[in-house]
């Protein structure tokens, strides 16, 4: 009888044991799960321990958000293939500008050649026989994304030879994954980054305030062209937008660099998707994740 109770009693302590540590198993996953939805960023001590933010789902070919104050110090908040090199389509144009804008009197006017009139159409353009200044093809390339503007304006000095400047600039400012194959982004040649096109961005906000300032206008009124729109729709959305480039092809799909301002750190977010078969929509998730990360 003693034994049939002893052989009970090892039975049932053993039973509780095993029990025991399922149960301690149980906890561990549990929080070791709930970890997994705390973004990465919380190591930088963005965000308590206790918080559970659930990461967007990005359906990009690339995107990046960075917290930026133009120093070397940025905070890379998403991130998704963001060295993967991808076409950019018109997001090239912001290169095209800088370059117009080292070169050139905006005050030129240029006659728009057939070679240029052949470029892919937007719905509004400039066309054979147009003259217009440096400025306000400048203008129409940037807010409109107009190819035949773009193209126009790289033949003051010679297509090969502005974009064999963009590339030069490229270079120079350590974008490694970046090539230039014209200054309009229709050739899929035009490849880029989202690291690489975030490092551009922060260029172009520390000496370039006009491109600043024309890309981010809802719509201009061109003497002797007329009224433009932006092909951003997010302009209207999002009123803290300081730079704005939309670019597609066929190849690159949509492209999309959006800097917004950071009240935070009295900086600002650099936004940027590539690859997407909806770009504004990919951008407002990644807006509204860098909001909820930055605030």
């Amino acid at each position: 009888m003693n034994l049939k109770r002893a052989i009970l009693g090892f039975s049932l302590s053993f039973f509780f044991l095993l029990f025991f540590v399922y149960m301690v198993s149980c906890v561990n996953w549990f929080f070791d799960s709930s970890s997994l939805k705390i973004n990465k960023e919380s190591l930088l001590g963005n965000i308590s321990a206790s918080q559970t933010i659930v990461m967007p789902e990005i359906n990009a070919g690339s995107a990046m958000s960075s917290e930026s104050n133009l120093s070397d110090t940025d905070k890379v908040v998403f991130e998704k293939n963001i060295n993967l090199k991808l076409p950019i389509a018109s997001l090239t144009k912001l290169m095209t500008a800088v370059i117009v804008l080292d070169r050139y009197d905006l005050s030129q006017i240029i006659t728009v050649s057939k070679e240029a009139s052949m470029q892919d159409l937007m719905k509004q353009d400039v066309k054979l026989g147009d003259s217009l200044s440096v400025e306000n093809l400048f203008n129409i390339m940037l807010i409109k994304s107009s190819n035949k503007s773009a193209y126009a304006l790289s033949e003051i000095i010679g297509e090969k030879e502005f974009v064999s400047l963009m590339n030069k600039k490229a270079k120079d400012l350590g974008l490694n994954d970046t090539f230039f194959s014209d200054p309009t982004g229709l050739d899929s040649k035009n490849i880029s980054t989202a690291n690489d096109l975030t490092k551009l961005a922060k260029y172009i906000l520390k000496g370039y305030p006009k491109i600043l300032d024309t890309s981010r206008l809802k719509e201009m009124d061109i003497p002797g062209f007329g009224k433009i729109a932006n092909t951003d729709q997010l302009l209207d959305e999002i009123p803290e937008v300081i730079c704005s480039k939309t670019g597609f092809t066929a190849d690159a799909k949509g492209c999309l660099l959006l800097i917004v301002n950071n009240p935070k750190n009295n900086g600002y977010l650099i936004n940027v998707i590539l690859g997407a078969d909806d770009r504004f929509l990919e951008m407002r998730k990644l807006i509204n994740w860098s909001n909820e990360i930055c605030k």
